[in-house]
């Protein structure tokens, strides 16, 4: 009985909890120019490979990705590094 009880109220419990509803990697625009003033700044990003044959293709999907973790939907992007391994870039939501 008690263990018909813990999972009634196991699904009740997840079943009403809120899902967080994120931006995907493929929604978030990528621009040097800046957000436009509606827009509400979220915090410096990274984007990286681990791999020294990464593309800066590859370093941008993955600063997409940390946006999108964020809630982010457009990302300033500020500068790649030598290899074009790592990119850095500010994240924002903008309406």
């Amino acid at each position: 009985m008690k263990s018909i009880l813990l999972v009634l109220a196991s699904i009740f419990v997840f079943g009403c909890a809120s899902q967080s509803v994120l931006p995907e990697a493929k929604d978030v625009t990528t621009s040097r120019k800046p957000a436009d003033d509606d827009c509400k700044e979220l915090g410096p990003i990274k984007g990286t490979v681990g791999s020294a044959k990464g593309t800066r293709e590859q370093a941008l999907a993955d600063l997409k990705q940390e946006a999108a973790n964020k809630g982010a939907n457009y990302v300033v992007v500020k500068q790649y590094s030598d290899t074009g391994t790592t990119v850095t870039g500010i994240a924002y939501q903008c309406p």
